[in-house]
């Protein structure tokens, strides 16, 4: 997804269409999966890639690429509360994520903790 207002707003169009996951019931492994498979569906309808998405928003937060907007903080809340599912949860990332994804949200938690004033908790 492109930091852009226009990407946002094709992302907020989806979620009018096919609404976030919230208070969701039943156990731990239940919840990530529909978590993850919903955020799959609102950001394909809104053509772009969930997890590529995710990871391109951890790689540049770990290296400082990305300049401030309302794209990069909406998807900066996504991404930590992806890792706040599964940390949550305890279900492993690589159970529903793709395997470059699940890795790098396990980094984007190591570097979390290893610098919680500059980044802050999750």
């Amino acid at each position: 997804m492109p930091y852009t207002s226009e990407a946002i707003a094709r992302l907020d169009d989806a979620m009018e269409k096919i609404p976030p996951p919230k208070e969701m019931k039943g156990d731990a492994d239940y919840r990530v999966k529909t978590y993850v498979s919903t955020y799959r569906q609102i950001f394909s309808a809104a053509g772009f890639d969930y997890e590529r998405s995710v990871m391109r928003i951890i790689n540049d937060i770990q290296f400082d690429r990305y300049r401030l907007n309302k794209a990069t903080i909406r998807l900066n809340g996504l991404a930590r509360e992806l890792l706040r599912l599964h940390v949550t949860n305890g279900v492993h990332p690589k159970k529903y994520l793709n395997e470059d994804c699940a890795e790098l949200l396990l980094e984007f938690r190591n570097l979390i903790l290893s610098n919680m004033k500059k980044y802050g908790g999750c």
